[in-house]
């Protein structure tokens, strides 16, 4: 991967990538040593914007992808915050829909090594991304080349907007963002919608198949059964130890673990995220899906180093230099 790769061939006048998902303010309480549960503990709090389906649209923006995002937002200060930083990012906010009531919020507890305890998704404000407000964007999703999906969208906004995309050619990619909320791609699989990758971490593989184990045979027994379903690639996350992904082409299950990126942990919050967005990025630039997903692991180091949900480092220089083994930035 060598500067620059290939521009970005759009469809029609129309941004590459259309998120729908969610859009939050995100509190994170670290706490400044060992967590005894049960107790208060010393510890620091931070906001910043956040949500899956925002998080992936700033850092594809970062990353020179024209990007839309479709969310809701509540008309307060919460709101305002989060357009305004969106914004700035350079992602495409003309199609969110404004609603009377509060704006989501995800509160975290994390360690003193910054790995997550505990949290609490507010998401109401999702409930006004209906299937109606998305047939409202028809034209925006079906010029897409790819949409992605997060599961914090009702399943009837999901279901019409992956019907509106596969009926246009436009890839659908979907992250399950948590095990309560993973049930999404089952009813999308159970709609007959082929998706282009899921990205389920551990826990959500097992919401999702059934399958509990984590050795090599059984991610690739779990990601086998997502194939059939109609999953073309299975990308399952897996912390610290990097990633897995499987393939299925031309009748044939193609896998690779992917190791993780050495990296200063800071706050693994929005890892995912960025790791998803460098993956659809080197996609749209004409990377085959092991190179994308290496891609969206240097994503991810660069994440897992910031303080803030989507580092304010991210460009695609700087991922690039990265993927290929070069310069470790950080801004925590």
């Amino acid at each position: 991967m060598t500067l620059p790769l290939p521009p970005i061939s759009p469809r029609v006048d129309n941004p590459a990538v259309v998120v729908i998902g969610g859009a939050n303010i995100d509190q994170k309480c670290q706490t400044l040593g060992t967590v005894v549960m049960g107790t208060s503990n010393p510890g620091a709090i931070r906001t910043s914007s956040g949500g899956v389906g925002r998080n992936v649209a700033e850092n594809l923006a970062r990353l020179d992808v024209t990007t839309a995002l479709v969310t809701a937002l509540g008309d307060d200060t919460d709101g305002d915050r989060l357009r305004c930083e969106s914004d700035a990012a350079g992602v495409d906010l003309r199609h969110i829909v404004v609603t009377p009531g509060s704006t989501g919020l995800y509160s975290a507890v994390v360690n003193d090594a910054g790995e997550m305890i505990i949290a609490i998704s507010a998401m109401q404000a999702m409930d006004a991304i209906s299937a109606a407000a998305v047939d409202a964007r028809r034209a925006l999703i079906a010029n897409a080349r790819i949409l992605v999906l997060d599961c914090n969208v009702p399943v009837e906004a999901l279901v019409r907007a992956a019907q509106i995309a596969s009926g246009s050619g436009v890839h659908v990619v979907v992250d399950p963002v948590s095990v309560p909320k993973a049930a999404g791609i089952s009813e999308l699989l159970a709609s007959g919608m082929a998706l282009h990758t899921v990205t389920p971490n551990l826990d959500e593989l097992h919401e999702l198949t059934g399958v509990a184990g984590s050795s090599r045979a059984d991610l690739c027994a779990a990601a086998a059964q997502l194939h059939a379903a109609g999953v073309a690639n299975v990308w399952i996350r897996l912390g610290v130890n990097g990633s897995f992904l499987s393939l299925s082409k031309d009748g044939a299950q193609r896998v690779e673990m992917i190791a993780a990126s050495p990296a200063t942990l800071v706050d693994a919050t929005g890892a995912g995220d960025a790791m998803l967005a460098g993956y659809i990025a080197g996609l749209l630039r004409g990377l085959d899906e092991f190179a994308a997903a290496r891609l969206g692991r240097a994503a991810a180091a660069i994440t897992i180093e910031s303080r803030e949900t989507v580092s304010p480092l991210m460009n695609l220089s700087t991922l690039l230099d990265r993927a290929n083994g070069h310069a470790e930035a950080h801004d925590g």
